[in-house]
């Protein structure tokens, strides 16, 4: 049995360097309600339940359960794992560059759409649109027989940070389960997950929901009320901010759970929002991804980019820190 966290003590084998257990990766995560993303990872094992070349990995920032601090850990084939790429110094890009954005914690690939200035960049990815700086973006690199393609220039390599990012990504010791050996654990945890979140949205329990009418709105979340479930994962609900077209009372729909999502925990707002962050607006009832494009002179109030490339002024008081559950990620 390994340590609490920690990869089992596997001997080596003749896999490549950077699929022994214990190596640092990126793993390219997908799941139904969103894109593609590549996110860090640690190999704990090989998967002993297939002949293909299956690898158990633990993510270092996605979680099956954040309030106690339990990470997701998923079986992936090797087509689907490459190297950490190494630290990177920033560099400038021009219209129509392959790129990738850091977002809640994974690299999203898309195209630069509009230079703004020496340093900030409209990226686009799918129908979204949104502002970053240089700090946050790094080109599309692809790992193609053991190679980068584009190679990686020396000029390109950050040294000095080497060492500060490996320590970052260091996996923190909190998920044994997760390090048994074999499957059969993680479908046993995945099991005990589902039980949990119908106990979850249970009748009376509050919820935030997503994607009401498929027409793009799936990027704001509504707080509601399970009224009583209908069968099928499905649950009737009442919101608490949208009301009926003759104003009698609140909307009640019946939805799926998987546009649910707990009230996210309470976590500190700052003083004040800078310039790139992520957060979520309070705009027409709902809470709607956007990220901070400008500062405006009075301290108080932003200009957001919403996730549907909507722009708004904004006041600090309807603003908070994006969060993220892993059905997003």
């Amino acid at each position: 049995m390994s340590q609490k966290g920690k990869p089992i003590d596997a001997p080596a084998t003749e896999d490549p360097p950077y699929l022994q257990p214990g190596s640092i990766v990126e793993v390219n995560h997908e799941d139904n309600l969103c894109p593609r993303a590549r996110y860090t990872a640690i190999i704990m094992e090989r998967a002993a339940s297939t002949n293909d070349k299956r690898y158990v990995v633990q993510f270092t920032n996605l979680y099956q359960d954040r309030n106690i601090g339990t990470k997701l850990s998923k079986e992936y084939n090797s087509v689907d794992i490459r190297p950490l790429p190494p630290p990177q110094t920033p560099r400038k890009f021009k219209m129509g560059d392959i790129v990738e954005a850091y977002i809640d914690n994974g690299w999203y690939q898309g195209k630069i759409d509009q230079v703004v200035d020496n340093d900030r960049y409209i990226f686009r990815m799918s129908s979204m649109f949104l502002l970053f700086g240089m700090n946050q973006l790094r080109l599309h690199r692809t790992w193609l027989n053991g190679n980068w393609v584009p190679p990686l220039d020396e000029s390109e390599l950050d040294v000095e940070e080497e060492d500060s990012t490996e320590k970052m990504m260091e996996p923190e010791t909190d998920n044994a389960e997760a390090s048994k050996t074999g499957t059969g654990n993680i479908l046993e945890e995945s099991d005990q997950k589902t039980k949990e979140k119908e106990e979850e949205f249970s009748e009376g329990a509050h919820v935030e929901v997503t994607n009401i009418d498929g027409d793009g709105s799936n990027q704001t979340w509504f707080a509601a009320t399970i009224v009583k479930p209908v069968g099928n994962n499905r649950y009737l609900i009442r919101f608490k901010t949208l009301r009926t077209e003759d104003d009698t009372g609140f909307l009640e729909k019946e939805m799926d759970s998987l546009h649910f999502r707990p009230p996210p925990p309470h976590i500190p707002v700052p003083d004040q929002f800078k310039m790139f962050d992520h957060v979520e607006v309070l705009y027409k009832g709902g809470w709607w991804k956007g990220v901070i494009a400008e500062v405006l002179p009075d301290d108080s109030k932003y200009l957001v980019i919403l996730a549907n490339y909507d722009k708004l002024e904004c006041k600090h008081s309807d603003l908070r820190p994006r969060q993220s559950s892993i059905d997003e990620n």
